[in-house]
């Protein structure tokens, strides 16, 4: 069955390490200049079985670049460039330059062998959450380990492959959940195809009272956020009162979400980035972080900035508020 990857099913795409992978990313493959000495990966022919075109979003290409973060807290995040030549080997995908720009979760310092052992031999996984991609690594005992229920099918028997990730081998690989902006994306793919139904009129109906309550709400908790934070937005020190917002910080679930500790006064382009989790707080240095998306646009500058804080530490965001919104910032 070909894997779904148009859901938030979390994926993975493995590769179990050849001694020729091997020496590819240790700068020693094709010695004697036999198949031109590169330092790739090779993954094999895109089939039905193995759509790595859509795995990369990349139906159609034949080159292309993700992003894939290398550790639980999306802290080091690196490139990673894939290329599918229709002219080798019927078309053959592979992972580029993995010598000298590897991976850091394949990097000796994450633990990645130095040397071979055919009888434990290390896989490459990359794992895909929505549009969130995360390379990680194990030697083949660690994976057998598991219950065969907690394993992707095929894992042990097919050298390359896709699949979908069962619960207990992500989160034995601590690798995040999606993003709010991979949330944000796949439910707007899904709205678009969405025709009328006047059975959902109902429904429609509870949103919209649930609306103006929160609308109501939403008056009282700016009023207090406004007063809290001296009248200026908490990233970007903006006073010009028309565009300032109340963000929640988590969720509004009700009025009790509406506690100043759960909110930022932030400027109306900086609330709608905050929302998607394009932007947060990282609680612990508590500085503002921007996602690699914004490079090169005037949200980049406020990236490392200290937000602006109430004068009243009472009145300071919650740190399990911030931790939580955190989680889902698409880095």
């Amino acid at each position: 069955m070909t894997p779904d990857v148009e859901t938030m099913n979390p994926l993975v795409l493995w590769r179990r390490i050849s001694p020729t992978d091997f020496r590819a990313m240790n700068g020693s493959a094709s010695p004697h200049g036999r198949g031109g000495g590169a330092m790739h990966i090779a993954l094999g022919v895109r089939t039905d079985a193995f759509p790595i075109d859509d795995f990369l979003n990349a139906r159609g290409q034949t080159e292309v670049i993700i992003s894939a973060g290398a550790d639980r807290n999306r802290t080091r995040v690196a490139h990673l460039a894939f290329s599918g030549n229709p002219r080798r080997r019927g078309g053959e995908w592979r992972i580029r330059d993995q010598y000298s720009s590897r991976h850091p979760a394949w990097a000796t310092t994450a633990g990645f062998p130095t040397v071979y052992d055919p009888s434990n031999p290390p896989y490459i996984l990359i794992f895909r959450f929505g549009k969130s991609f995360h390379a990680r690594f194990s030697l083949e005992r660690r994976i057998l380990a598991l219950r065969a229920a907690e394993r992707p099918k095929g894992i042990s028997s097919v050298h390359t492959g896709i699949g979908v990730a069962p619960p207990a081998f992500v989160v034995s690989f601590h690798v995040p959940g999606p993003s709010r902006f991979d949330e944000f994306l796949i439910q707007q793919e899904e709205e678009r195809g969405d025709a009328f139904d006047p059975k959902n009129i109902s429904d429609g109906r509870k949103r919209i009272i649930a609306a103006v309550i929160r609308r109501l709400g939403q008056r009282a908790f700016r009023r207090k956020l406004i007063s809290a934070y001296a009248a200026q937005c908490a990233m970007t020190q903006c006073k010009t009162l028309w565009v300032l917002e109340a963000a929640h910080i988590t969720p509004y679930r009700g009025m009790k979400t509406n506690a100043v500790s759960n909110g930022l006064l932030l400027r109306a382009d900086i609330h709608t980035l905050f929302d998607l989790a394009l932007i947060s707080i990282e609680p612990k240095k508590f500085v503002v972080k921007v996602s690699k998306l914004l490079e090169g646009s005037e949200y980049e500058a406020l990236d490392g900035r200290g937000p602006a804080l109430p004068s009243k530490t009472a009145l300071h965001p919650s740190a399990a508020a911030l931790e939580y919104h955190y989680r889902f910032f698409h880095p």
